[in-house]
C-alpha cells in the first residue's frame, strides 16, 4: 500500500500546533476516513507511519481573503496556495465577485472583474451563489473553498450600475432572476418589495445559497454606491444568522482611523460581527495609524461588538489600475470610463485631483511617487514590472497622461501594487490576536508575491527571524480564529474527530521565495500539506490529489444561523 493511498496514516513525534493558541506539544496524530483519529503522546500504529522528528503539525492554512474565483477553473491543483500550507481558501471579497449576476449584467461584470478573479474563458454559465459553487465543485479544485455574498452583485440584481440611495419606499420592477428569487410573479407589482427590503431577501437568498456572510468594497463600484441606511439593513440581516459583515473600508490611507469607525458604527447599529478587509494603513504621513485603529477595536469589544479583521505581511498593496482614479471618473459601464478616458480635459482634473489630498481614497497621492506603482498585468502583457513612471518616459508623456493612455489601450484591464505601507504598522497588526491572514491573491501577469508567498513569509520573517508572533499565535490567526469566524465547526483545530485538513512544516526551513520580479516562485518548507486527509503535498511537491471541499455555510453550521463554538469542550 503506497503513502497516497494508505488506508490510515500516522504522524510521530509531531511538535502539535492545536490551532488554539496554546504551545506547542509533542505527539502522534492518526488519520483515517478524512479525520483526525487519534491524538496520543505514545506512538500511534497505521498503515503508514510519517515521522516528523520534531517538525511542527497545524491545522491546514485558511486563506481569509482569496481572489480565485476563476482561476480554480483553469489551475484547480492550487500549487501557489497549498505550497504555502493554505487548505482553505475564502472566496467572493471586496463587495465584487462573480455570483449573484444579474443575465443582462454577466458580460458587464465579467468585464469589470477580471483583473480581480480572472476569466473562465466563456460565458458564466451561472446566476446564482449556488449556481457557481455547482460549477465550481465541478472543477475539483484541490483545495477547500468558501464563498461570501458580495454587496455589489446584489446591489446591481436591483439597481445595476447606478449611483444613487435605495429606497424603502421605491417598488423593484420585477426582472426575470428577481421574480423567482424574490418569489413573486412578474405582474404583482402591488405586492412587490422595495428597494432596501429587496435588498434584504437578496441577500438572504445568498445565504440560503451557501453564502458565509456579506462582502462590501467601498472603492468598487456598484458596493461603493451603497449608503449607509443600507449597509445597516444588510448588518441587520446578517445579525438575523449571526453572520458577519466584511468590508474593505472606505479609505485605508489618511482617512483609515475614520473609515473604520464609521464601519464599526454601521455593524454596531445593525448588530452583526464586523471583519476588516486586508487591514492596513497607507500614505507616508499616516504611518502609526495602527495603535488609533486598534484603540477603535478595543472601544468596539469593550461596548460587545465582535471585531475580526485579516492582513498580507507586505509594504506593497495590489488591485486594479482604475482604484487610482477619482470616484466621478470610475462612474457607469466600462466603455463609458474608456470613453471618459480619451478626453484631454478629463485627464486634467484627473491630475489635479490626484495632486492633493481629497475626501476620496487617493491612493496615488498616498505612493508618494509614481515610482511606487508598479503594473504587475495587463490584457496585453505590455508593460508587466514596469512603474507608471517608466512608463510615463517611454511614452513622452505626464504619468497621468501615460495612466489613462494605458487604460484605454488595455480596455480597463490592468492591476497594479502600490507601495504604500510600514513595517511598523504591519507588525503591530500581525501581533494582534484579533486578526487572520490573507493572500489577498491576484494573479495573472506578474503579480503581487503575496499570492504564491504570504502564508510562508508570515513564518520565515515573522515567526522565526523577528518573532513578532509565536507559532502557537500563528497557528491561531491562521487557522483557529478564521475556522471560529466563518463558523466551520470541524476545522481549524488539530482535535479528535475533526477534518484533517494539516499542514506539517519545518519551521527553520520555511522560505517564501516570491519576489516581485520573479513572483511565481513556490515556497518551502511545507513538508506535508493534507486536505481531507488526503495528502496533497509532500515534501514540497503537490501530489495531483484533488480533495478540495466546496463549503456552504447552512452544512458546515448545521442550519441556518452561524453556530456559537465552544472549542474548549471539544477537547
Amino acid at each position: 500500500m503506497t503513502e497516497l493511498s494508505a488506508a490510515s496514516i500516522a504522524f510521530r513525534d509531531a511538535r502539535v500546533l492545536d490551532g488554539s493558541g496554546r504551545p506547542p506539544f509533542t505527539a502522534s496524530v492518526r488519520v483515517a476516513d478524512g479525520r483526525i483519529e487519534a491524538i496520543s503522546e505514545a506512538p500511534l500504529a497505521a498503515d503508514r507511519v510519517v515521522d516528523l522528528d520534531g517538525s511542527y503539525l497545524a491545522p491546514g492554512f485558511i486563506d481569509m481573503h482569496a481572489h480565485s474565483e476563476l482561476r480554480l477553473f483553469e489551475n484547480p491543483g492550487a500549487r501557489e496556495k497549498l505550497t504555502q500550507g493554505i487548505t482553505t481558501e475564502v472566496l467572493g471579497q471586496d463587495g465584487v465577485s462573480v455570483a449573484p449576476v444579474p443575465p443582462n449584467l454577466t458580460d458587464e461584470w465579467a468585464e469589470r472583474v477580471k483583473s480581480l478573479d480572472g476569466t473562465l474563458g466563456e460565458t458564466w454559465p451561472w446566476h446564482t451563489v449556488s449556481g457557481y459553487l455547482e460549477a465550481l465543485e465541478s472543477a475539483e479544485p484541490a483545495v477547500n473553498c468558501a464563498y461570501y455574498a458580495p454587496h455589489g452583485n446584489i446591489r446591481s440584481m436591483l439597481a445595476g450600475f447606478e449611483d444613487r440611495p435605495l429606497s424603502g419606499e421605491h417598488v423593484v420592477a420585477a426582472g426575470p432572476v428577481t421574480s423567482q428569487r424574490l418569489d413573486r410573479p412578474k405582474s404583482d407589482h402591488d405586492t412587490a418589495p422595495g428597494e432596501l427590503d429587496a435588498i434584504r431577501q437578496e441577500l438572504e437568498v445568498a445565504l440560503e445559497e451557501g453564502a458565509f456572510g456579506m462582502s462590501k468594497g467601498m472603492i468598487y463600484p456598484p458596493s461603493s454606491y451603497a449608503r449607509d441606511d443600507e449597509l445597516v439593513a444588510l448588518a441587520d440581516t446578517l445579525a438575523k444568522r449571526d453572520s458577519f459583515m466584511i468590508s474593505h473600508v472606505w479609505n485605508e490611507t489618511d482617512r483609515v482611523v475614520e473609515s473604520i469607525d464609521r464601519y464599526l458604527d454601521i455593524c454596531r447599529r445593525g448588530g452583526c460581527h464586523a471583519h476588516v478587509s486586508h487591514l492596513k494603513v497607507g500614505g507616508q504621513q499616516n504611518w502609526g495609524d495602527s495603535e488609533a485603529v486598534l484603540d477603535l477595536f478595543d472601544d468596539a469589544v469593550n461596548r460587545g461588538q465582535r471585531v475580526t479583521f485579516d492582513q498580507y505581511p507586505y509594504t506593497a498593496g495590489s488591485t486594479m489600475l482604475t482604484a487610482l482614479l477619482p470616484p466621478w471618473a470610475r462612474q457607469g459601464d466600462s466603455e463609458a470610463i474608456r470613453h471618459r478616458l480619451n478626453s484631454a480635459a478629463v485627464r486634467d482634473r484627473i491630475a489635479t485631483d490626484i495632486s492633493q489630498p481629497g475626501d476620496w481614497e487617493n491612493l496615488a497621492y498616498a505612493a508618494g511617487s509614481w515610482d511606487n506603482i508598479l503594473i504587475t498585468r495587463t490584457g496585453s502583457g505590455r508593460y508587466q514590472g514596469d512603474t507608471i513612471a517608466d512608463i510615463a518616459a517611454e511614452m513622452g508623456r505626464e504619468p497621468v497622461d501615460a495612466m489613462c493612455e494605458l487604460l484605454v489601450a488595455e480596455n480597463l484591464d490592468v492591476t497594479m501594487a502600490d507601495f504604500v505601507m510600514a513595517e511598523e504598522d504591519i507588525e503591530r497588526f500581525l501581533a494582534d490576536d484579533r486578526g487572520t491572514f490573507c493572500t489577498d491573491g491576484i494573479f495573472g501577469g506578474k503579480p503581487h508575491p503575496r499570492a504564491i508567498g504570504a502564508f510562508s513569509r508570515i513564518l520565515e520573517r515573522y515567526v522565526r527571524e523577528r518573532n513578532v508572533l509565536s507559532p502557537e499565535l500563528l497557528a491561531y490567526k491562521a487557522a483557529g480564529n478564521p475556522a471560529d469566524i466563518l463558523g466551520l465547526r470541524d476545522r481549524g483545530y488539530v482535535r479528535e474527530g475533526y477534518i484533517a485538513d494539516l499542514v506539517a512544516f519545518d519551521l527553520d526551513s520555511v522560505a517564501a521565495n516570491a519576489t516581485y520580479e520573479n513572483p511565481f516562485q513556490c515556497s518551502d518548507g511545507m513538508e506535508y500539506v493534507l486536505v481531507g486527509g488526503e495528502i496533497a503535498v509532500r515534501d514540497g511537491e503537490l501530489t495531483g490529489k484533488r480533495n478540495g471541499d466546496v463549503l456552504r455555510s447552512y452544512e458546515e453550521w448545521g442550519g441556518a444561523t452561524r453556530p456559537e463554538l465552544d472549542r474548549a469542550a471539544d477537547d
